[in-house]
């Protein structure tokens, strides 16, 4: 059994939606009532954008996806595995690592710190002046780096990518008025890491974000009682994992939700498996763990970065032996110094290592360990997964829209929206696409994409937005 696991409502949802479940009475009293009942208005086509940037986790050779979760049968444990150190000179850190706030930059850089010292106070026991290189330049290996650095090692950083930061991925295209962030946007929890004192320290701009929220239902009308709605789908989540906690074995979330007979509104269930599980986790509730999966992660008030969140690994990585263009194929740690070695034959030695690549890398043999990595690393690799997030950006010269919530969730859309317009000023909207959803709308062309976009946009806004 998960021991007494009660899912946490996520810090995309800090607007006290579950204080509305006590006034629903039973969940299944809740209707998605509508302005306008089941009346269609002609549709009012949005405008073509004036830009569109979109995103491939999946496809990107150096990430293979987005952010780690635990499926059916995995447990915390094996995060707290991958950080135990293997032969005493070789240590992994990233968000996959995080037992406190995995799949977010502050678990990330809070890995790389604890490597970081890790090995610093190895060092310094030995007193032999180690030099140590870090694989990645992520948050988590700028954040070990700079630790190590600190600490008056001698540090290289070896990176795959012609860029730093990893999945914190900021471009700044000609003609857009923001950052575009292709990875991490948000800084979750503000309370719970430095990261948003570090941002305004920078002058980096990050907005406060509340997740407020405009609904559209499955007949294109706007959901009047849409958080209601929302709360009782939570509210039946809830009511599954307390019912997965009381099996002999772990199961998926959609098990548990179909056998436990947790009711809740159709509309309300769709919206918060999507939000909660699908674009929060970046996996459907057929592949998450029922006790463990929502168990995960903390709560508080987020943040949005809008000024630019490389800003963050850039400040770490100042001043530092960075080399790009360096992937890592080989480690080998047989000999008195351990060898590390490119794709094309280029090699560097060292006495310590910190490897901070993506959890999925890892989990891909992208690189060779010699000797090959304990079980207890292995097993923890293959038993952890990697979820699938991507984003869709597109701007307009001028806002077409009204409606002034910061979310805009359809019932039965692929997209969930941000609305950027009252955190920058500018008229730019940010779709997420999460789990098998994303990986079907990876494989398909801009093109596609776009229009599939446009026509959800165009339903919000025939709809009243």
């Amino acid at each position: 059994m998960s021991g007494g696991i009660e899912p946490t409502l996520s810090r995309r949802r800090a607007l006290g939606l579950l204080g509305g479940v006590a006034a629903l009475g039973a969940l299944g009293a809740c209707s998605s009532g509508s302005d306008d009942g089941d009346r269609r208005a002609e549709p009012r086509r949005v405008p073509d954008p004036a830009g569109f940037v979109r995103t491939r986790w999946a496809a990107d050779p150096w990430a293979l996806g987005a952010y780690s979760y635990l499926p059916v049968g995995a447990t915390p444990s094996l995060r707290e595995a991958l950080a135990s150190p293997v032969e005493g000179r070789l240590r992994l850190a990233g968000e996959a690592l995080s037992t406190e706030a995995p799949a977010t930059v502050h678990g990330a850089r809070a890995a790389g710190v604890a490597a970081g010292v890790a090995v610093a106070d190895a060092v310094r026991a030995r007193d032999d002046g180690a030099a140590v290189v870090v694989v990645g330049a992520g948050a988590a290996g700028a954040a070990a780096a700079r630790v190590l650095a600190e600490a008056g090692l001698e540090v290289v950083v070896v990176e795959a990518r012609d860029r730093t930061g990893g999945r914190i991925a900021t471009t700044e295209p000609t003609d857009w008025p923001i950052p575009v962030e292709l990875g991490a946007s948000f800084v979750h929890d503000v309370d719970a890491s430095e990261s948003a004192d570090r941002l305004a320290g920078l002058e980096v701009a990050a907005e406060p974000f509340t997740y407020a929220t405009s609904y559209l239902g499955r007949r294109d009308q706007r959901l009047t009682d849409g958080d209601e709605a929302y709360a009782s789908g939570f509210a039946a989540i809830e009511a599954a994992v307390a019912w997965a906690d009381d099996g002999d074995a772990d199961t998926s979330l959609a098990t548990a939700l179909e056998r436990s007979g947790a009711a809740a509104d159709a509309d309300g269930l769709a919206l918060a498996r999507r939000s909660e599980v699908e674009v929060e986790l970046g996996v459907d509730a057929e592949d998450l763990s029922a006790w463990w999966g929502l168990d995960e992660g903390t709560t508080g008030d987020d943040l949005i970065v809008v000024g630019g969140y490389g800003a963050l690994v850039d400040a770490d990585l100042d001043g530092l032996d960075v080399r790009l263009d360096w992937p890592v194929t080989s480690i080998d740690l047989t000999g008195d110094r351990i060898v590390l070695t490119a794709d094309d034959g280029r090699t560097v030695e060292a006495d310590q290592v910190v490897v901070t690549v993506p959890l999925a890398v890892l989990a891909a043999d992208r690189i060779r360990f010699t000797p090959p990595l304990p079980d207890t690393h292995r097993e923890a690799i293959a038993g952890l997964g990697t979820g699938l997030l991507d984003k869709v950006w597109l701007r307009w010269d001028d806002p077409w829209w009204r409606d002034e919530a910061e979310v805009w969730s359809t019932v039965d859309g692929p997209f969930e929206w941000c609305n950027l317009l009252p955190a920058t000023g500018e008229p730019v909207l940010l779709a997420f696409i999460g789990g098998s959803a994303a990986r079907e709308w990876s494989a398909r062309s801009d093109d596609d994409l776009q229009a599939a976009a446009l026509a959800d946009l165009t339903r919000l806004r025939t709809a009243g937005w």
